[in-house]
């Protein structure tokens, strides 16, 4: 009779975490596009065209310096801002492309790279994510930015290092009651995967800060 209890509580209890798990990473992916904050668009720039002397034509091809486009933040911004309502209507293909183009024309646009791994990884495309989210990082790394990372790498499994991310995250904002929140669950999944009951020990304090934060986090509660 103990036994049979004993797996009974088993597999209701990876039900559970099976399906924590995944309402968890919808709800944290929705909270986090609302999070995005309005950029202001900067002002287009304009280009005077040089005049080309025709004197000399052979030396003045080899000698001029090949013309750079300037950014268009404007239309930069306009994408994202497509983006976003895309991802507002579930339509996250769409909101790829838009964001795509965003970074066409501004490739280190951290907050279009941002936004594109994020979606990236609710599309399954943690690899990409994983690009977008490595490059943003190494141009300016926030908090928010090692969340995002962090949450990738742990749909990929890689808890040791989603813990590394989250930890990033709390030093840039210790507010962050997710950050904690995440945490704490990584520690709870290596204790399972590793079969290391110790690992609680570190998630418990985790999930009372994430309280403690955020009183109404149903998932540190769980």
């Amino acid at each position: 009779m103990n036994k049979r209890t004993s797996i009974i509580s088993l597999v209701l209890c990876l039900s559970l975490i099976s399906s924590v798990q995944a309402e968890q990473k919808q709800y944290l992916q929705i909270m986090h596009e609302n999070q995005y904050k309005k950029q202001q668009p900067q002002a287009q720039q304009t280009v005077k065209t040089n005049t080309v002397k025709q004197s000399t034509p052979k030396t003045q091809t080899s000698t001029q310096k090949s013309y750079t486009p300037p950014v268009d933040n404007k239309k930069c911004d306009e994408y994202i801002q497509n983006a976003l309502t895309q991802i507002d209507q579930n339509n996250l293909y769409a909101a790829q492309t838009s964001l795509t183009r965003a970074l066409d024309i501004n490739p280190s646009h951290v907050r279009a790279l941002k936004i594109r791994g994020q979606v990236r990884n609710r599309l399954g495309n943690n690899t990409g994510a994983m690009q977008d989210l490595d490059k943003a990082i190494s141009i300016k790394a926030d908090g928010d930015l090692h969340y995002a990372r962090g949450v990738v790498r742990l749909s990929m499994q890689n808890y040791s290092e989603a813990i590394k991310d989250f930890d990033k995250a709390i030093e840039f904002n210790p507010g962050d009651d997710m950050a904690y929140h995440q945490r704490g669950y990584c520690y709870c999944l290596l204790a399972r995967v590793t079969t290391t009951p110790s690992y609680f020990n570190k998630a418990l304090p985790d999930f009372n800060q994430s309280l403690q934060l955020n009183p109404s986090n149903i998932e540190s509660y769980l």
